[in-house]
């Protein structure tokens, strides 16, 4: 979308400075200063890690009309600074007034996804399954913070039917104002664990801060929530609209409105049948039929037929680095390296054990961050559920390495084969006396871990082995981590 200045300036009650041109004229929002030309106008925000009015010079000088500051940077300037000017006392507060008035501009119907998992994929599912009969705008890549909601709403335009819109949170609060932002009609809370319970002050805390979705929800709205969770009543407390919970759980029929009364993973598709009806989708987990069954209940909400339904789903294509599948020349790797929480953990380690393999099934796992006084029991968790899951070795990363390692060992592992590691360049060097032909390999952890080095240097080894014709010997550069 585009605006004029007279629009922006009206939003977000800023006030244009040296104005000696026309103000009116369509003008792309720019936050990098490279990408700014004649056609933009570049928005000055001030972020964890850098300050945008460092480089509003750089943008003019790349040729923006305007730039977006904030009253404190231009008091500084002492008069020095030239060019078209909206100045407002708080850049991000502006930015977040112009994403809502550009909402309220368009009958679009918003559809809200948070949880501490499962966010991601259940966005793309959903927006795979609406596109087949609505104009639909989704949230880009990771863009669920108070930048990046913004940025998303302001792409809505006349030519849109649905938003699908990803909210994250650090702290409580958070929710909440990313939805006065967003203004959902309908809510989707994925589910509730103790990823970044650290973070908000525990886990009661996370339940408390997912539920502001639910506050955020109108009368007229409808509220998703995953019925086979305990927190989910807390939720329904909160909420003010029609709830409809769905599940896979057997115990929590009694409350749940849309069932998954099979799930059946044949090779790469799972199957999810929901009463009469059973979706195909490419995936790799039961834990996924969850976002199916979010897909399904909203798009029947919307009108769409479950013919409609399984074409979007037949389009819908995985998430890179989410039980991502890859077939190297040696062996088949899992990658799950985006990230990692108690709840996901669990999920990929079932998607390995039910692997079919004439080799090892090996787990590789990081640290599971922001888990605060959880950390040990979760990361011992993972050791004990590994060990009940017929998995052939453990390779553990990082400071709760040996939690998991514990975990597993008490469980009946063989000590033998789960070792715990704090540098990854350690790692690697067993790894390679393990890995063999026919292998399937899971990696995960926590973003921060950069797992994906192990991804890589995996598929690196396996070219090696292919080029040189032996198997795993070649040394790789890494980094520790």
């Amino acid at each position: 979308m585009e605006f004029s200045l007279n629009q922006i300036s009206q939003a977000t009650g800023g006030t244009i400075v040296r104005a000696d041109g026309p103000t009116d004229l369509p003008l792309r929002i720019v936050t990098d200063s490279r990408e700014a030309t004649s056609d933009t106008v570049f928005w000055a925000l001030h972020g964890s890690t850098h300050d945008g009015h460092t480089f509003v010079k750089a943008a003019f000088e790349n040729g923006a009309t305007a730039c977006i500051v904030s009253s404190t940077w231009v008091s500084q300037q002492n008069g020095e600074t030239s060019g078209l000017l909206i100045e407002i006392p708080d850049t991000l507060q502006a930015l977040a007034d112009l994403a809502a008035w550009n909402r309220q501009r368009w009958p679009v119907h918003v559809i809200g996804i948070t949880g501490s998992f499962g966010k991601t994929t259940t966005r793309e599912i959903i927006y795979a399954v609406l596109s087949q009969k609505f104009e639909t705008l989704r949230s880009p890549k990771n863009f669920n913070n108070q930048f990046g909601v913004p940025l998303t709403l302001l792409q809505l335009g006349s030519h849109h039917d649905v938003a699908v819109v990803e909210l994250g949170a650090s702290a409580c609060g958070e929710i909440r104002r990313l939805a006065q932002i967003a203004q959902p009609d309908t809510g989707i809370i994925t589910g509730t664990g103790f990823a970044h319970a650290a973070q908000f002050g525990g886990y009661k805390a996370v339940i408390r801060a997912k539920g502001e979705l639910a506050e955020a929800i109108p009368g007229r709205g409808l509220l998703l929530l995953c019925g086979d969770e305990e927190s989910a009543e807390a939720h329904v407390t909160r909420a003010v609209c029609r709830v409809i919970r769905v599940g896979t759980g057997s115990s929590h029929e009694s409350v749940n409105n849309l069932i998954a009364t099979e799930v059946v993973q044949a090779g790469a598709k799972l199957q999810v049948t929901i009463a009469e009806s059973v979706f195909e989708v490419t995936a790799s987990g039961r834990h996924f039929a969850r976002s199916v069954l979010f897909a399904v209940a909203v798009a029947r909400d919307l009108g769409m037929t479950d013919e409609e339904i399984q074409l979007g789903l037949n389009s819908f294509v995985p998430v890179a680095g989410r039980c991502e599948i890859r077939q190297f020349q040696n062996c088949t790797v899992i990658d799950d390296c985006y990230n990692s929480s108690p709840e996901a953990m669990q999920a990929a380690i079932a998607v390995l054990a039910g692997q079919e393999t004439s080799g090892q099934r090996i787990l590789i796992t990081g640290d599971m961050l922001l888990l605060g006084e959880h950390a040990a029991d979760c990361h011992r968790n993972v050791g004990i559920t590994t060990a009940a899951s017929g998995i052939d070795h453990i390779f553990a990363l990082g400071r709760s390495a040996e939690d998991v390692v514990a975990g597993a060992v008490e469980s009946g592992f063989d000590p033998e084969h789960a070792r715990a590691h704090v540098n990854l360049d350690e790692l690697l060097e067993q790894l390679k006396t393990v890995v063999s032909d026919g292998d399937v390999i899971l990696v995960k952890g926590s973003r921060a871990t950069h797992m994906e080095q192990v991804v890589d240097w995996l598929k690196n080894q396996s070219i090696a082995s292919t080029d040189d014709d032996q198997t795993f010997t070649r040394e790789v550069s890494t980094e520790s981590i």
